[in-house]
């Protein structure tokens, strides 16, 4: 049996483990039921544990950093 001949037996056994998978797949469904979320707007997470979070500033003025390519003048 020549090489070629080897790959294509091959390649359609593949095909038809798969295409098996994937077609028990659909029969059966999915294993669990897709849990539910329930989202709370006025909930507001607190960082986590070691995380540094920056306290807000009361300057107006929005601090602009320069920017390769930017030239002025």
């Amino acid at each position: 049996m020549n090489t070629p001949t080897r790959l294509g037996g091959f390649a359609l056994a593949l095909a038809a483990v798969f295409g098996a998978a994937y077609g028990v797949g659909q029969l059966t469904g999915p294993v669990t039921p897709p849990a539910e979320t329930r989202h709370d707007p006025t909930h507001i997470p607190e960082p986590a544990r070691g995380t540094v979070v920056p306290e807000p500033t009361t300057d107006p003025t929005p601090t602009v950093t320069g920017g390769a390519g930017h030239t002025h003048g």
